[in-house]
This record gives C-alpha cells, sequence and structure tokens, in this order.
C-alpha cells in the first residue's frame, strides 16, 4: 500500500471537526516558530520578541530553593534575601516534598509531570481506540497533540506545581465520570486547598443533588489545611496569618503590576489591567481588583444556576474548567493544562457524533478555539509588551459562550449520571 492512500486513510477517520482543529493548531504553530526564528536569529531581538520558551528556564522551582532551607520555621516567612514563597500552605508542602531530592528536584519534578502527561496520554488513547479509532490513528493524534501543546511546554519551563492541581483536577472529573462521587468530592477538595477557583467543579456534583459528597469537598479542603501549615511553621495560628500575608503580596506584586509574564495572563482581570494600568497605576487598580473580586464570584453563581448546571454534562465540564482558569484575577498560561480533559472528552465527543453521522452546531467553532489555546501567540506584541494571554482570554471568553449555547450530549454519559441526581 503506498503511503499517500495510507495517510487519506488515516486522515479520514479523524471527525471533520478535529481535522479542522489540526490544520489551524499545526498552522498557528508554525506561524509562531517562523515569527520567532526571524526575531532571535535574523533580526537579533530580544524580549518581548523572542518566546518565554527561550529564557528564564525553571524559575518557579528554581527561585524558591533558598527559601525551602527554612522550611518548618519561623525564617520561612521572615527571610529577607530570598524571593517570598507566595502560595498556600499545601502548595508550598508539595515544593517541600520535591525538595527533599535535592540536588536532582528539578529533574524528579520535570520527569514526574512528563510521565504524567505520558499516563494520560496513554490512558486517553484507550479510550480512543475503544471508541473505533486505529492505533496509527490514536498515535498521531496524540503526536500532534503533544507537538502543538505549548501549555505542556510553559508548564515544564516555568516548573510549577500547577502540574499537582492538574492532577488531582484529572482524577476527580474521572472519579465523577464512573459514579465514585465521594472520590471526585475529595479530589476536588484537595484541589480547592490548594487553590481556590477547582471548588468550582464541585458544581459537577451540586447539579447531580448528591449534596453530601458536595459537602465533603468543603470539609477536605478545610481538614488538609492545619497540617499543611503545621508543615510550614509548627504554630498554626500565626503560620495561617503569615501565610496570608504571603499570599497578599501576591496581589500587590503580580495582580496588581505589569510585567513581562503578564503577557502570559489570561484572565479576565488581566484584559482589564492592561487596558486600564497606563491610566491608573496600580493604586487606582486596586479598588477595581476588590470590585471584580466578588462580581467574577455573583457572575459565576448566577451563570451556574440560570445554564451551566442545565446542560449536558461534557458542556458542564467545559463550562466549569473555563470558569476556574478565566474567572481568578491572575492566571497564567500553565493553567490552561486544564482544558486538555475537557479537550478530550470533546473528541470522544466528535467521534461519537461522526459514527452517528450528526452535525452539532458549535463543535467546529470549540475545537477552533481550543486550537489557538493550545499554540503560543506571545508573538502579538503592543508598546514592548506581549498580548498573547489577552488574546487566549478573548479565545476563553468565546470558548465559555460555545460551551454555554451549544448542548453537547452524550446520551450515555448524561442518562448515566442522571440516574445518580
Amino acid at each position: 500500500m503506498s503511503i499517500e492512500p495510507l495517510r487519506i486513510r488515516i486522515l479520514n477517520e479523524y471527525p471533520r471537526p478535529l481535522r479542522i482543529f489540526a490544520a489551524v493548531a499545526s498552522s498557528l504553530l508554525l506561524l509562531a516558530l517562523t515569527v520567532e526564528f526571524i526575531s532571535k536569529f535574523i533580526l537579533r531581538w530580544g524580549r518581548p520578541y523572542s518566546s518565554p520558551l527561550l529564557y528564564e528556564y525553571f524559575p518557579d522551582i528554581v527561585s524558591l530553593r533558598p527559601r525551602f532551607t527554612h522550611f518548618h520555621t519561623l525564617a520561612f516567612f521572615t527571610d529577607l534575601k530570598d524571593p517570598l514563597c507566595m502560595y498556600p500552605a499545601p502548595i508550598a508542602v508539595l515544593y517541600r516534598f520535591f525538595f527533599l531530592f535535592r540536588p536532582y528536584d528539578l529533574v524528579i519534578f520535570l520527569t514526574f509531570i512528563l510521565v504524567s502527561f505520558l499516563i494520560a496520554a496513554v490512558l486517553f488513547g484507550r479510550a480512543l481506540i475503544a471508541r473505533g479509532l486505529s492505533r496509527k490513528a490514536t498515535i498521531m493524534l496524540l503526536s500532534a497533540a503533544y507537538v502543538t501543546s505549548y501549555p505542556l511546554w510553559f508548564e515544564i519551563k516555568q516548573a510549577n506545581m500547577e502540574i499537582c492541581v492538574w492532577l488531582v483536577v484529572s482524577l476527580g472529573v474521572w472519579a465523577f465520570f464512573e459514579d465514585l462521587s465521594y472520590i471526585a468530592a475529595i479530589c476536588f477538595g484537595i484541589a480547592g486547598g490548594m487553590k481556590i477557583f477547582p471548588f468550582v467543579f464541585l458544581g459537577l456534583l451540586l447539579a447531580r443533588r448528591q449534596y453530601r459528597a458536595f459537602t465533603v469537598g468543603f470539609v477536605v479542603a478545610a481538614l488538609i489545611q492545619p497540617p499543611s501549615l503545621w508543615l510550614v511553621y509548627p504554630h498554626v495560628a500565626e503560620s495561617l496569618r503569615l501565610n496570608n500575608q504571603a499570599i497578599a503580596k501576591f496581589r500587590s506584586i503580580e495582580m496588581l503590576q505589569i510585567h513581562p509574564e503578564t503577557g502570559s495572563d489570561h484572565s479576565i482581570f488581566g484584559i482589564i489591567k492592561t487596558l486600564l494600568y497606563r491610566h491608573l497605576q496600580s493604586a487606582g487598580l486596586d479598588p477595581i481588583l476588590t470590585a471584580y473580586l466578588p462580581l467574577a464570584a455573583l457572575a459565576g453563581f448566577i451563570l451556574y444556576f440560570v445554564r451551566i448546571r442545565k446542560l449536558p454534562v461534557l458542556n458542564q465540564v467545559l463550562s466549569l474548567c473555563i470558569a476556574s482558569i478565566l474567572l481568578p484575577p491572575t492566571s497564567f498560561d500553565y493553567t490552561l493544562i486544564h482544558l486538555y480533559v475537557p479537550w478530550a472528552l470533546l473528541v470522544i465527543f466528535a467521534l461519537i457524533a461522526k459514527q452517528s453521522g450528526r452535525e452539532y452546531k458549535g463543535l467546529v467553532e470549540a475545537f477552533v478555539c481550543f486550537a489557538i489555546l493550545f499554540v503560543p501567540e506571545t508573538e502579538f506584541i503592543y508598546r514592548h509588551q506581549s498580548h498573547g494571554g489577552q488574546i487566549k482570554a478573548l479565545v476563553l471568553i468565546a470558548l465559555f459562550f460555545i460551551a454555554l449555547k451549544y448542548p453537547f450530549p452524550v446520551e450515555e454519559w448524561d442518562a448515566k449520571l442522571a440516574s445518580q441526581a
């Protein structure tokens, strides 16, 4: 058999929305790489005219190494020489775990990221093959997903603990689909204890009227705080106070300032800050941020009860995931790894739709949005500031609208989960 017919046969296995996704993602990636090559090797331009993947390697884990020599002591908070750890206590404990393996902590952590995604890819590949996709077509799809996976490469480049939050949330979504409601609640609670916004995934349980499991999620989040705070500094009340002070500094240092890394901030507030910063500076933005936080929470609350909880489960997962990475006042590009779970579910949905011969409004548009979100847009520069994150924020808003407007029903999922209510 010639190569050309084999290639065409494999491509024909993919649903049309998935072929469009691959074409858009590969085209945008090629454009980005071309611009990066010209900027770096021909024009010899530096930041911001070069990709963030080309500078400042592994800053999150490397910069915190000195700080964690004081772990479990007061100096962890009071040392003035080293960068401050501005994370909740459970995240600090995770950093400490990997620092136990010094001087191989970075290698072990990066291996952990790659192995985690490799296992996820294998499990996803098995699901695709079970849905009728051939092994060759599955390998091609997964390979293309890895090559165009800017959020994954950004996570590796930053060496950020978002990978642990992603793993726990992903496990929770899997448990939810397997009717393991309490395990799902525990996972969402742990993730919410690490960062606040994964709590939105408890909305999956609330929509099924699983109120006990819903409550368990919050209880678990509360229970992991005292031991985490004690591990950071063995006086829990004082550790809580000092940890809150450290987190508050993140507000003034990151949320209210414009930095080069603002170009990878895809939050709604990131758009607001970019538009207003030249006119208001950080002092003027502070009351806007104070108002934004409850307004974003209220908007999410209203959208959930008015629309999200009534949608098919795939739409619920997609919309809640987008809310968790779009509504926080700061959300850098490594948080986009959370989109891979709803993307995988949407790929399966597209295969089901192809097999049934049905077409669904919004499906092609959703995959185009994913293609844009999964490749870099850091080359969009205005006034010497990259705005790739703000472009992604606009695309996330569009994808959120698609998830709210166009139902993507999967009968076997919706019927099974409806029976749990």
